[in-house]
C-alpha cells in the first residue's frame, strides 16, 4: 500500500517548524549577546566621550577659522569668542551652545594657556574636556593644542593629559 499523503504533508510541516523554531531560538540568542554591548552600562558613557572628541575637533576647526579673520589677535582664548555673531542670533537647536556654557554631553570644555609672541598676537592654546562626574558622564579627559592632534587621559585628568599626551587613536 503506497504511503499516505496526509502524513507525508505532516512530516514535512513538522520538520519546518522544527527548523523556524530552531532559527528563532538561534537569532533570540544572538540578540541576546549584542543588546547589552549596543545599550550597556558604559554606553551612555562610551557616548559621551565620543561627543567630547567630536566638539574638541569643531573647536579645533572654530579655532583655525578664528586665527584667519583675526590674523592680528591670533587664536581665541575664550569659548563664547569662537561663535560668531551670525551664529549667536540662532534661535533653534543650535549644535554651538556648548561653546557658551562650555558643557555638553556631561563634559566641561575649556580654553586654557594661551599664549603671545611678541607682537601680542596669541600663537598658542590648549584645549580640555574634562568628564563633569568622573566616572559618570565619561572616564577620560581628552586635551588638544593649536597642531590639530588630540590626545587622552585614561583617569580624566585635563592637566595629566596634557603632560603625557597619549595619542586619541
Amino acid at each position: 500500500m503506497p504511503p499516505d499523503n496526509s502524513h507525508r504533508r505532516i512530516r514535512t510541516i513538522l520538520r519546518t517548524s522544527f527548523f523556524i523554531t530552531c532559527a528563532l531560538l538561534l537569532a533570540a540568542g544572538l540578540l541576546l549577546l549584542v543588546v547589552p554591548a549596543l545599550d550597556g552600562p558604559h554606553s551612555r558613557r562610551l557616548a559621551n566621550e565620543a561627543t567630547a572628541v567630536g566638539k574638541l575637533r569643531t573647536i579645533l576647526t572654530l579655532q583655525d577659522q578664528y586665527m584667519a579673520a583675526h590674523a592680528g589677535n591670533g587664536f581665541a582664548c575664550e569659548l563664547p569668542l569662537l561663535k560668531t555673531t551670525e551664529q549667536r542670533k540662532e534661535a533653534e537647536y543650535d549644535p554651538l551652545s556648548f561653546l557658551i556654557t562650555g558643557t555638553q554631553s556631561g563634559y566641561k570644555f575649556s580654553l586654557v594657556n594661551c599664549g603671545s609672541d611678541s607682537n601680542r598676537a596669541r600663537v598658542h592654546y590648549q584645549l580640555t574636556a574634562v568628564p563633569i562626574e568622573h566616572g559618570t558622564t565619561g572616564l577620560r579627559a581628552f586635551c588638544a593644542d593649536e597642531s590639530g592632534l588630540i590626545w587622552y587621559d585614561k583617569a580624566g585628568s585635563a592637566t595629566d593629559c596634557l603632560a603625557s599626551r597619549l595619542p586619541l587613536e
